[in-house]
């Protein structure tokens, strides 16, 4: 690795179950039994909550194949392809490779392995052994074949010869090169492991770097007598599972039929879970035997006759006539189906994935429809991706296949819970545990967007996601490596993910992950690069100081009509970030002691907030146009003052909600950001509904992770056809997104109340509100301890609060009248008016249990 990476149940019960669980979240009430769901007696979500270390399976050893081209000619190194995505047509010539290799014993099977390009002639000996091509519109970039050489080889010394054309590719927006030349489609991996196809053993030649390339081969290229002398070793990437960069954005998700592959970073821990249920059984001409051992966990004690057998009618069966079934997980995860035989025999089958039940019997759309050997007595697995149903073909096998196991082999990055929150309403409790989940899904191989797609590192899906980690899971390793990567190596030349908005949010990302860690020597790390990158943010203005896009770059704000390309409407948000950026870059380089450069960048805010009030703030209404997101991130970076406050809710933010037909979209990205905003600006009880609203109509419509696009005016019977983003709709569109998480931090911010004001949590402000709640609970992880929360409605206030050594705490305590007087521990305690009136404000500066009241 990187040096720097340390049951069947009844299927009509179950829809009966979801129908009432449904009805419940929209009344905003959740009956206790249905609380302990999914199998789990605590009714957890997130199924690795409740697994010890000890029960994780060990850490994969990395594979010594090598992903290998030809050197000098990997188009995606070079800089012109920084942010290019790959096209079918583009560098599709020929490329030559050669090798020698010895043989000591000719084996009895013999398996020759391919991956990555879209076509490959395959030569052994000077004997032509296949030749193979892809499907050109498969979803997939990466794709492995297989081929029998025994009769082939000869002891002694062999020649392998490879005719091959690069890859398709996919799409990704990456600085790393190993990405870049990965999904750009770059990449041949080879091996021969002398065992029939699918079966895991040392192989007796692996691509390296002792291969020699060419771009033009002279007739007899491929014999063994050949002189390849004159050719150039091949450029190598190193061992296909030894970077971090190689598991992003689906680039290696073809390579789940590549034997002993595992594609997982070493800090990451692999789990198993049985499906909850199966439905859609589809017999044909075949039988299932023992479907309930399926669904029934390995420490059950009920006990099963038998394993699960599928005996279909003949060995080979067309798909109109394969047996198959539905496998569901009961939420969504993250990870790959596993296929355990017991039997001496092989079996066959096709994989489709859904992350709901209409993608997975459709087709599986993102990742296509996936065909796996699972060789005898062995265990085969699908791609990795996210997904809650499996659709499962039976296409080919013997007489009587029985499978030991078909499962999910999960993989999650290990942490704990360290946060939590708990409140008299069910319905928020259930808000907040699903958007952890998903963020916790969303912890990979680095932070993601999503495990389904793109699986790849964005940083303004990390600017919401990330207050989640923080104050969840108080990770500091995923964190920092994730925005190492996004910014890239220094000299910073260009824009985060290649967006300008985007290089505002890692500015932003850092420092609330510097308030909430205290990571001062990160942060001197990342100071160099801080630095080239505000001043590369710089060369976006006119004269007039405001933005205008002289790069033409991709302006993306949200997936809302008017602020995802080059349009008033989006420079006009992108300004607003910006002008928030700097002031947090100010910040952060007072923090190192970077005075000077902190003062240009204070002047920079100062002059982009003359100029965003000259020329963007409309002065007939004093908002700055129309959309709820501009005004929402104009409260939030501290360009519109409290005065605007009136105004902006009165003209545009009073009508966020979607019963109005003519109400805009928004997707739950920027969602955060606007029930921040109507928290900040004093809306708090606004912006709860609305939380309640458009997360519990998520999870009305069977949401168990948040999606990354939603609108309540939405069609409901085909639910994730008609959800758009990215400028399409139906099954692309992830059921499972980190920037969709914001009420989980929302919650801990503005219920809660408590929000860092240092470096680690050296000052922090509380600031509790049960808002129309009847008491809440939680806690906040801090460098020093858990910061420790209870609230409940009577007559006064009554606050218990855990402090922490070293925090030094702004406690604002609701009161009744301007008169009241502040308890803690039974004794007065010395407090001044704030919020005109409404709190009163103490200083805790030590470590203790306190219980406060007002009256």
């Amino acid at each position: 690795m990187d040096d720097d990476l340390r049951s069947l149940r009844n299927p009509s019960e179950c829809m009966q179950k979801r129908m009432f669980l449904a009805l419940f979240l929209l009344l905003g009430w959740m009956p206790g039994p249905l609380r302990a769901q999914n199998g789990f007696p605590d009714g957890h979500l997130d199924p690795t909550r409740n697994i010890p270390q000890t029960e994780a399976h060990s850490p994969h050893a990395g594979l010594p194949e090598e992903y290998i081209w030809t050197a000098g000619d990997a188009a995606a190194l070079h800089p012109q392809n920084h942010y290019s995505f790959a096209h079918q047509n583009e560098k599709a010539g020929p490329h030559y490779f050669r090798a020698t290799f010895k043989v000591k014993d000719v084996p009895s099977v013999a398996t020759l392995y391919v991956a990555g390009p879209r076509s490959a002639i395959m030569f052994v000996n000077g004997r032509k052994v296949g030749e193979v091509s892809s499907d050109l519109t498969s979803p997939l970039g990466i794709h492995v074949y297989t081929t029998d050489v025994t009769k082939a080889l000869r002891a002694g010394n062999n020649t392998i010869a490879l005719q091959v054309v690069r890859g398709t590719g996919i799409v990704s927006v990456d600085p790393s090169p190993v990405v870049k030349q990965q999904t750009f489609g770059e990449i041949l991996a080879v091996k021969i492991v002398p065992a029939a196809a699918g079966v895991f053993t040392a192989p007796i030649l692996i691509s390296d770097g002792s291969w020699k390339s060419q771009l033009a081969a002279p007739m007899g290229w491929e014999q063994p007598s050949f002189d390849d002398s004159a050719w150039d070793p091949v450029q190598t990437l190193g061992p296909v599972e030894s970077s971090i960069d190689m598991f992003q954005w689906n680039a290696d998700a073809g390579m789940y039929d590549w034997p002993g592959y595992d594609g997982a970073s070493s800090f990451l821990r692999h789990y198993s879970l049985q499906p909850e249920t199966v439905t859609h059984i589809f017999l044909g001409r075949s039988h299932f035997e023992n479907l309930a051992a399926l669904t029934t966990p390995r420490n059950s004690t009920m006990e099963i006759s038998a394993e699960f057998t599928v005996k279909p009618a003949t060995k080979l069966l067309p798909d109109e006539e394969a047996p198959s079934l539905l496998l569901d997980f009961g939420r969504e995860v993250a990870g790959r189906v596993e296929l355990q035989l017991d039997c001496d025999c092989d079996a066959l089958v096709t994989i489709q994935y859904g992350e709901s039940e209409e993608e997975a019997i459709l087709g599986g759309d993102y990742l296509g429809i996936n065909l796996l050997r699972v060789p005898a007595y062995g265990v085969a697995y699908g791609p990795k991706s996210g997904f809650r149903y499996v659709k499962i073909r039976f296409v080919g096998g013997a007489p009587q296949t029985r499978f030991k196991a078909i499962q999910l082999d999960g993989i999650e990055y290990p942490v704990d819970y360290e946060g939590s929150f708990q409140s008299s309403d069910p319905l928020l409790n259930r808000i907040w545990e699903t958007g952890a989940y998903t963020m916790h899904l969303c912890m990979q191989d680095d932070i993601w967007d999503a495990v389904k797609r793109d699986r790849g590192r964005w940083i303004g899906d990390l600017d919401v996601g990330g207050h989640v980690v923080n104050a969840v899971f108080a990770d500091h390793f995923l964190m920092e490596d994730t925005m190492t990567r996004l910014i890239g190596k220094a000299p910073v030349t260009d824009d985060v993910n290649g967006i300008p908005g985007y290089s505002a949010l890692w500015v932003t990302s850092l420092a609330d992950y510097y308030r909430h860690t205290g990571s001062k020597n990160y942060l001197r790390r990342m100071h160099p690069r801080l630095v080239e990158l505000l001043r590369f943010m710089d060369s976006g203005f006119d004269s007039k100081n405001l933005f205008v896009n002289p790069g033409k770059k991709w302006l993306f704000v949200d997936w809302s009509p008017g602020l995802y390309a080059d349009t008033p409407a989006a420079r006009r948000a992108t300004e607003i970030e910006f002008y928030r950026a700097y002031r947090e870059g100010a910040y952060l380089l007072r923090e190192v002691g970077d005075n000077s450069t902190a003062e240009h960048y204070e002047q920079r805010a100062t002059a982009l907030k003359t100029a965003t009030d000259k020329y963007l703030l409309d002065p007939a209404t004093q908002t700055y146009g129309m959309r709820w997101q501009t005004n929402a991130m104009a409260i939030l970076s501290g360009l519109a003052t409290p005065a605007q406050y009136p105004a902006i809710w009165s003209k545009v933010l009073f009508s966020v909600g979607q019963e109005d037909p003519d109400a805009p979209i928004i997707s739950p990205y920027y969602n955060y950001y606007v029930v921040t905003a109507l928290a900040e600006s004093g809306h708090r009880q606004q912006a709860l509904d609305w939380i309640r609203k458009y997360w519990g109509g998520m999870l009305a419509e069977g949401a168990t992770s948040f999606w990354e696009s939603y609108d309540l005016r939405w069609p409901k019977n085909h639910f994730h056809e008609s959800l758009q983003a990215d400028g399409t709709s139906g099954f692309y569109v992830s059921l499972a997104h980190g920037w969709s998480s914001g009420p989980t931090a929302w919650l801990m911010e503005q219920v809660l109340g408590i929000q860092p004001t240092g470096a680690g949590f050296s000052s922090v402000t509380i600031r509790p509100d049960l808002i129309d709640l009847q008491w809440v609970k939680g806690a906040e992880p801090t460098p020093h301890g858990l910061i420790v929360l209870e609230l409940k409605k009577q007559q006064g206030t009554a606050i218990i609060l855990d402090i922490p050594a070293g925090v030094d705490a702004q406690v604002l305590v609701p009161i009744m009248q301007s008169s009241a007087k502040v308890y803690v521990n039974g004794a007065t305690m010395r407090s001044t008016l704030a919020e005109k009136n409404q709190r009163a404000s103490i200083h805790l500066d030590r470590a203790g249990h306190y219980t406060i009241e007002a009256h």
